[in-house]
């Protein structure tokens, strides 16, 4: 990691509005964007107490430090080397990936690596990033992959409603399909809305489709249609 990150950060975002040939000024200013908090205390950055009670139950549970507890029962969702989520518990905004990079990387955060930096330089073009962002994704070690989607759809929703988020970006096709109970291909879903049913009690929250940072690294070209992602997501939260 660079010696000064937030300079780095700022250096890439730069190049990323570069890059999408950015033709408009951005307001960057935190405060304009409403209802959103940019102090915070993340649980992630402490070494918790992680004691674990096989008789929790997931729909008595409602707020994150329990969740964990939860998921660190269950032997094949997450262990201890692994973060479930990262950045601000109340957010208006979340990121719902699919799973982490890379499974040998201790303390494994749901973003990391190339995938992380290119995902802060975009959020922060659009005056976001941990402060006032929770991202998580639907698996939290990329080697775990034997569980069913009816758990990995319960697991999220119950962080939708512990969050309480304005707006959802579902990165990829997995966690669009799952979410947005869609069929549709990335290539059709990307730039759509959605409204995300999380149960009968609460309304829909707004999520939107958008191709995962692990393919605009691969394929440079889509950053156009992702900044233009990018504004209706702003927009949405002015």
């Amino acid at each position: 990691m660079p010696k000064n990150f937030n300079q780095y950060i700022i250096t890439e975002t730069i190049k990323w509005l570069d890059d999408i040939g950015c033709d408009e000024p951005l307001n960057i200013d935190k405060r304009s964007f409403h209802g959103l908090i940019t102090s915070f205390h993340n649980s992630n950055n402490e070494k918790n107490d992680k004691l674990i009670d096989e008789d929790i139950n997931i729909e008595h549970i409602d707020n994150i430090p329990s969740l964990e507890k939860f998921l660190l029962s269950k032997k094949n969702i997450l262990d201890s080397n692994s973060l479930f989520f990262e950045g601000f518990p109340k957010a208006d905004l979340m990121i719902i990936g699919d799973k982490p990079e890379d499974s040998n990387t201790k303390n494994t955060k749901p973003f990391h690596g190339e995938v992380k930096q290119l995902l802060d330089a975009m959020l922060k073009a659009i005056g976001f990033d941990k402060s006032n962002t929770y991202y998580t994704n639907l698996r939290f070690n990329s080697t775990k992959l034997d569980i069913n989607l009816d758990l990995e759809l319960e697991i999220v929703k119950k962080q939708i409603i512990i969050v309480k988020p304005k707006i959802i970006i579902m990165f990829g096709a997995e966690a669009t399909k799952l979410l947005a109970n869609t069929e549709e291909s990335i290539f059709h879903s990307r730039g759509q809305w959605y409204d995300i049913k999380i149960d009968d009690k609460l309304k829909p929250v707004h999520g939107i489709s958008m191709f995962h940072p692990r393919y605009i690294l691969a394929h440079p070209e889509s950053k156009k249609e992702t900044w233009k992602d990018l504004k209706a997501v702003r927009k949405k939260l002015i």
